[in-house]
């Protein structure tokens, strides 16, 4: 279905913006958050409710101080993420939109309005960072129409791939591969599988091998995902002189993700 209707959700399911509203910017602030602050919101009413490897939060916040939107920028899964897409040789110069959520309650327009305004809070927690990137999943009724009122550069569609799915919710490969090399922040990683209704690791069970069990007992499911749509916004006038020479391709309709008129990137 094609909608120029913003997709919200509240408990984890999906709702639309009211038609008629526009988001009145002196109804809402946006803040700086504590990062278990943007967990608690994330696990509460995201699809997605794991929480990345973050660097900085930022909540939306509306009358009487309630909470009603969260952004969550993150470390990437690789550095390729960031040098690829935004033109810089140091990861460490850009960043990934790793979550974004606003709930029902927030007028049309609500998205450009946090968005626009959490960058700016990103540049001053982090100033190092001049380059952000972020996917939209047409499996989940995202295409980045946002992302496109917000001049983010369309860069293309990722490959398809296989992800791992525990109850219908796709683990992220940045917590699996926590928990296989044995790496610091491991042991939370193996309780977002947890609370996911996963087992816990057998006494003296090695992480990787407790990985491989779950997906014997089928616990968690191989899926294959379609293709990502891949935007970067670049914050600075060296964030916009290294992306000339990357794509920035037509935004996207509603296509299935393996149309062949969507390039890929690899």
């Amino acid at each position: 279905m094609e909608t120029t209707r913003s997709q919200r959700w509240r408990e984890r399911r999906a709702f639309w913006a009211r038609d008629l509203i526009v988001i009145d910017p002196k109804a809402y602030s946006v803040e700086v958050i504590d990062h278990h602050v943007a967990r608690a919101f994330i696990a509460r009413h995201h699809y997605l409710p794991s929480y990345p490897a973050a660097q900085v939060a930022v909540g939306l916040f509306g009358r009487g101080a309630t909470l009603e939107g969260v952004a969550v920028f993150a470390v990437p899964a690789t550095d390729a993420v960031i040098t690829r897409h935004t033109g810089f040789d140091e990861a460490a110069r850009g960043c990934v939109l790793a979550r974004l959520i606003l709930t029902d309650s927030v007028p049309q327009n609500g998205e450009s309005f946090f968005v626009s305004r959490a960058f700016l809070h990103l540049r001053r927690e982090r100033p190092g960072i001049e380059a952000v990137v972020s996917y939209s999943d047409p499996q989940a009724g995202h295409i980045g129409r946002i992302y496109g009122a917000l001049s983010g550069a369309h860069r293309g569609v990722t490959r398809p791939r296989t992800v791992l799915r525990a109850g219908g919710i796709t683990v992220s490969g940045r917590t699996l591969s926590k928990i296989r090399l044995g790496e610091r922040g491991h042991e939370g990683a193996v309780d977002q599988l947890v609370r996911l209704g996963m087992p816990r690791p057998g006494v003296a069970e090695d992480p990787a091998a407790w990985l491989w069990r779950l997906q014997r007992e089928r616990h968690l499911i191989r899926h294959r995902q379609a293709g990502l749509y891949t935007y970067c916004f670049e914050l600075t006038r060296e964030a916009r002189r290294r992306g000339r020479s990357l794509p920035r391709l037509p935004y996207p309709k509603v296509l299935p993700a393996d149309h062949p008129s969507l390039p890929l990137h690899f």
